[in-house]
């Protein structure tokens, strides 16, 4: 399992905010879990990171998010 955290210099949506917004779990199957660090926290999971990626990192091009592995 390798954790890491997504960071977002902008919000285009006005919803999580900017900063440490949410923290992700790679789990050996390739599927991800995250915890979203923002006023009202929800957990999601995803089939694997290119379907995480997909929704929340290249669908907002503006955000400049970083994703930051915690190896």
């Amino acid at each position: 399992m390798r954790t890491f955290k997504m960071i977002r210099n902008a919000d285009e949506s006005g919803v999580s905010g900017t900063g440490h917004v949410l923290d992700g779990v790679l789990w050996h199957t390739g599927q991800v879990t995250v915890c979203w660090n923002t006023p009202t926290p929800s957990l999601g999971t995803y089939a694997s990171f290119d379907d995480f990626k997909t929704l929340h990192i290249d669908s907002h091009p503006t955000n400049g998010t970083e994703v930051v592995w915690n190896d």
